[in-house]
């Protein structure tokens, strides 16, 4: 007798139970299919914020590098106008000192004078030869005394305007100063705008990636789904997927060591070079091998160099390869969800025991998975 197909039978025995599995799925798939535009759509909504967030940077960028410049001008000007303000500090001492020499040479001549007035006068008057040649040396004296007098009034006029000269550069200067304090407090309050926006961008592309990991397990539901009702899988979508978005977060397909590393390799078996395109981890605790994203199977044979080998197709421009396996849970056209037990790690195709080959490829390209998997500790 022949075996009856699962489908049919679980359709038979709904019947024959009175349970309307089939209405319920169709039901479920309807719910899944809502869900999966509601997704769309917020992604939709997601994109269009991140595109006006990522315009608002880049005018923020724009102010940023104008205030930057604009600051740089400010500090010139400070510059010289603290060059022009020491270059009068200087002239001023050099009159002061000036003045202090006017000062004591005309203290000397006052001092004369004072001892001739005394005794000294009296000497001084023995030793002339006559009247008009006294009163000629007083009048000189006298002429000198005025003469140092007015350098002393010069001096102290050339100061007070110095001073006053002084006191408009440094009222330039504060005024600088207080432009330039401004202009830096603009440029960190751009900085921190700008943050703020990073920030936004940031959280935009954590929601991005939940939803679409979600988007992609409802997918795959759907799909099994609709094979179980119609007999047939539904297409999943396969775009582009935004790869730096994943860069370094996706989980690791195994526990275990990296005994292999990809790139260019010396062979001392064969003393040459030999090109890895992944790397080759030996398993830990357990043998389980997980899917490291979600997708579809497009490959799930024996090949040869790869032993047993799974390749996952998870969009147009990502693809992962395990290798090795012992054995595999999956077969071509089944869907994976992230995290899901693919294989088990095994020894096929392996020269080093049992372990796991692991590729990534995006547009076909090997890529280094160390740069892809998320850092451990």
């Amino acid at each position: 007798m022949k075996k009856l197909p699962i489908l049919v039978a679980l359709v038979l025995l709904s019947s024959f139970l009175g349970w309307s599995a089939p209405d319920k799925d169709k039901e479920k798939l309807d719910t899944i299919a809502k869900q999966i535009d509601e997704i769309n759509s917020k992604l939709e909504k997601l994109k269009k914020e991140e595109g006006s967030i990522l315009n608002d940077i880049y005018k923020i960028e724009l102010e940023n590098e104008k205030a930057i410049i604009e600051n740089n001008l400010i500090k010139m000007q400070v510059q010289k106008s603290e060059e022009k303000i020491n270059k009068k500090n200087a002239e001023k001492k050099k009159l002061e000192k000036d003045i202090e020499q006017s000062k004591t040479k005309l203290k000397q001549i006052l001092r004369l004078l004072y001892k001739i007035g005394g005794n000294a006068y009296l000497k001084f008057f023995i030793r002339i030869d006559n009247l008009d040649q006294l009163f000629e040396n007083y009048r000189l004296f006298i002429s000198l005394i005025e003469y140092k007098s007015d350098e002393i009034n010069k001096l102290k006029v050339n100061i007070q305007r110095l001073l006053e000269v002084k006191k408009e550069l440094e009222e330039s200067h504060a005024h600088l100063k207080n432009l330039q304090d401004q202009k830096e407090q603009k440029i960190r309050d751009i900085w921190n705008l700008k943050q703020s926006k990073m920030t936004l961008i940031h959280q935009i592309d954590n929601d991005k990636s939940q939803h679409i990991r979600l988007l992609d397990e409802l997918e795959i539901e759907a799909a099994q789904l609709n094979k179980l009702i119609y007999g047939k899988p539904l297409s999943r979508r396969l775009g582009m997927i935004d790869l730096d978005r994943l860069k370094g977060k996706l989980n690791w397909p195994i526990k275990g060591k990296v005994v292999s590393f990809f790139g260019k390799k010396r062979s001392t078996k064969f003393d040459t070079y030999v090109i890895n395109n992944g790397i080759k981890i030996q398993p830990g605790d357990s043998d389980q091998v997980r899917s490291i994203y979600a997708g579809e199977v497009v490959f799930a044979d024996y090949y040869k160099g790869y032993g047993n080998l799974i390749i996952i197709q998870h969009a147009k421009n990502l693809y992962t390869l395990y290798g090795h396996c012992e054995k595999m849970f999956k077969q071509k056209g089944d869907n994976a969800s992230e995290g899901e037990v693919i294989a088990l790690a095994g020894d096929t195709g392996s020269t080093y025991g049992k372990s796991l080959y692991f590729e990534i490829r995006t547009q076909v390209k090997p890529q280094d998975p160390l740069e892809w998997l998320r850092k451990r500790q």
